[in-house]
């Protein structure tokens, strides 16, 4: 149907109880703007209108153009808004015959009327808060979870369809809206060029087609958040936030993506990696939501540690199972079996007695002196032996025999000990340095990982930034052909009127009646020349030489030039206003447009050109999803490669490690059982304690 222009429905407006059926409508008043009438808000779809009642307020929103199922739509809309509770979008009526304009009725939404700013006023005043950013961000998050939670998506997010309402975000504008009784019809319009995918079309309608939107949103405002000066770097704001539909086609040569790589923030830059990603995709589906933003992120962080924090083996040490000492409050508790001297023998006694009496009789005879000087030497060489033959009985003596031997063994057992504890310590020695190696090699083989992915990242950026280029020169070439296009019809529009002009020229001969006054001898020879209408010469001139002061310079239609020197000056001034007199006659009623033939002809003639560069397009950017598949496929299977000769490692130290810790429990039981030996010797050696040469000479001399 036609619809009222908007100034129309301003005149119609200026009578709310006339023009509107609705009761809260008819019984308002309207916000006067401009000149007095009433103040309007106007889209590329409506105009809105502020009706006050009371102190409640409605907008009228009156349409400029509708879709041919607009009313399916909104129907489908109304009825999905009014059994869900969404905060953030605002409930409405549609309104079949809402407001009459030009003794027409017309449709309407009639909705409350939110009292607040646009999200890109908001920005305006609040840009240098990075704290009011960053709030905004997650409010906006916020937003898209319960929209998606709801499985509906606006279609046409941007800075002037988001409110913020007492700190709160609404949404307005549902003329794209999707909810799932709409599915499989095609979208009212592709919204606004600086907040879409560049492959977005009207096909595109489901719950997944705010995604692209949602992180040109998302990611401006964190980026406000972390550098508010980002604003005026790129000149933010004019129906954008920092994004411009050019920042889409070239991503790599991008200013706003080139200021926000210099920002330092790692989890700015994940997301604007994401978002490159998502431009770089060719099918929207694909793209994923804000609300992914902590799956993402773990995604993120996981491959970080695959091929930045590749586990290295543990350098902890084994377990040393040895401990000596520990069994010794048995041996206290055990009975001690003292050993003792027994009466000593005669002989033992006699023993003991010998040295004493060998030492008296010396000391007599050297006292009396009756001891020759000669024997005096021999006498005192013998003192010695008898002297030791004490001792000699005493280290004879079993029991004295008996604690020498467990001594002895208890050296050997200490030895023993010593010798298995050397052999823990270079088990201990040789497997640090066998984790150390392993753990050089992990290190090594991450590394690889760190540089393979390095490298799978650059070629990936080299496909983006050389097919992205061939795809900005079809772009060109596509823009370039409907200047052609465009030119040819303005060409064969000239050619139209061209053509009208002369075939009406050709009618108006120089000897006919109202034609210049040339004579018939001079119109004759002109005819001679080929010149005997308006139309067989296009303009003509005077020309002057060295022998005649005027002559008259013809182009002719065809292309030539003839120059005459038998015309007076006046005569060729008749006939110069003449042939612009008969010009001007009849461009006025030449064609001024083509036919719908000629438009059809030419368009056809360049369509197939068109349909097969946009084709082109697409399969460029098919190619780029698919080599950048292979590339992703061909790096995966080296980093996987390269892991596996990790695990393999890992294995073959667990192995190793295993091997170390059972020869280590060998030697550890070893040690625990020749611990326990000594320990009983040493207990054994305790009931020993009264063997001493001090009591074997006692009980010598005692007994």
């Amino acid at each position: 149907m036609s619809l009222p222009t908007l100034q129309e429905y301003q005149e119609a407006i200026q009578r709310p109880d006339l023009c509107f059926k609705d009761p809260d409508l008819r019984k308002g008043k309207t916000i006067p703007g401009v000149f007095g009438l009433p103040k309007v808000i106007s889209g590329g779809f409506a105009g809105v209108f502020q009706v006050k009642k009371g102190k409640k307020s409605y907008a009228a929103r009156c349409f400029l153009r509708m879709v041919d199922d607009t009313k399916k739509r909104y129907k489908a809309i109304h009825e999905f808004l009014h059994r869900k509770r969404i905060k953030c979008v605002v409930k409405f009526d549609y309104i079949d015959k809402g407001i009459q304009a030009k003794e027409k009725w017309c449709p309407i939404l009639k909705m409350e009327w939110l009292e607040g700013e646009t999200l890109s006023e908001y920005i305006e005043k609040n840009r240098h808060n990075r704290k009011a950013m960053a709030e905004m961000a997650t409010k906006f998050k916020a937003l898209v979870e319960e929209l998606h939670n709801r499985g509906i998506s606006h279609g046409d997010l941007h800075d002037q369809n988001i409110m913020v309402v007492d700190g709160e975000l609404k949404v307005i504008d549902y003329d794209a809206l999707y909810v799932p009784k709409l599915k499989g019809r095609d979208c009212s319009e592709i919204g606004h060029t600086n907040y879409q995918h560049p492959e977005r079309r009207l096909s595109h309608f489901g719950p997944y087609i705010d995604n692209f939107s949602e992180w040109v949103i998302y990611i401006s405002l964190k980026a406000l958040a972390q550098d508010p000066e980002i604003w005026d770097e790129v000149e933010g704001g004019d129906q954008c936030l920092l994004f411009r539909n050019t920042d889409y086609h070239d991503p790599e040569n991008s200013p706003v993506f080139k200021a926000l790589n210099r920002i330092e923030d790692d989890n700015l830059r994940l997301l604007v990696d994401t978002f490159k990603d998502a431009v770089y995709t060719y099918n929207l589906e694909d793209i994923p939501s804000i609300i992914d933003e902590d799956s993402i992120t773990r995604r993120h962080r996981r491959l970080v540690r695959e091929v930045v924090e590749v586990p290295q083996v543990s350098m902890s040490g084994l377990k040393v199972k040895y401990t000596p000492g520990d069994s010794s409050w048995i041996w206290d508790s055990k009975e001690v079996d003292y050993k003792r001297f027994t009466s000593a023998s005669g002989l033992v006694r006699v023993t003991a007695m010998l040295p004493l009496i060998y030492l008296i009789i010396a000391l007599v005879l050297f006292v009396i002196d009756k001891l020759p000087s000669d024997n005096r030497v021999l006498i005192t060489m013998g003192a010695p032996a008898i002297f030791l033959l004490l001792p000699a009985s005493y280290q004879i003596n079993s029991h004295v025999r008996g604690r020498h031997a467990k001594k002895r063994e208890l050296r050997k057992l200490d030895n023993k000990i010593k010798a298995l504890r050397k052999r823990i310590k270079q088990e201990l020695q040789t497997i640090t340095q066998f984790k150390a190696e392993v753990n050089n090699e992990i290190t090594k083989l991450g590394d690889k990982i760190a540089s393979q992915k390095n490298q799978e990242s650059i070629e990936l950026r080299k496909i983006e930034s050389n097919h992205y280029s061939r795809v900005a020169e079809i772009e060109e070439t596509i823009k370039d052909l409907k200047n052609v296009e465009k030119e040819a019809g303005k060409t064969l529009l000239k050619e139209n009127r061209e053509r009208y002009i002369v075939e009406k020229l050709r009618g108006h001969r120089l000897g006919a009646p109202g034609g210049p006054n040339l004579g018939l001898v001079k119109g004759f020879l002109l005819s001679i020349l080929g010149i005997r209408s308006a139309a067989d010469f296009i303009e003509i001139n005077t020309s002057k030489n060295l022998f005649m002061d005027n002559g008259a310079r013809f182009r002719l239609r065809n292309g030539g030039t003839t120059t005459i020197w038998w015309l007076k000056l006046q005569q060729i001034r008749s006939l110069r206003d003449w042939h612009k007199k008969q010009i001007k006659l009849y461009e006025g009623e030449a064609p001024k447009k083509l036919s719908s033939s000629e438009k059809k002809k030419i368009s056809m003639k360049y369509r197939g050109l068109k349909k097969s560069l946009v084709e082109e397009k697409k399969n460029v950017k098919k190619e780029i999803q698919e080599e950048k598949k292979k590339i992703k496929e061909s790096y995966r299977a080296q980093i996987d490669t390269l892991k596996g000769e990790i695990e393999l490692k890992k294995k073959l130290h667990d192995i190793e490690v295993k091997k170390t810790q059972s020869n280590l429990d060998m030697l550890c039981e070893e040690i625990n059982e020749l611990d326990w030996g000594m320990n009983s010797i040493k207990h054994q050696l305790r009931g020993y304690s009264e063997i001493s040469f001090t009591n074997y000479l006692r009980q010598a001399l005692t007994s």
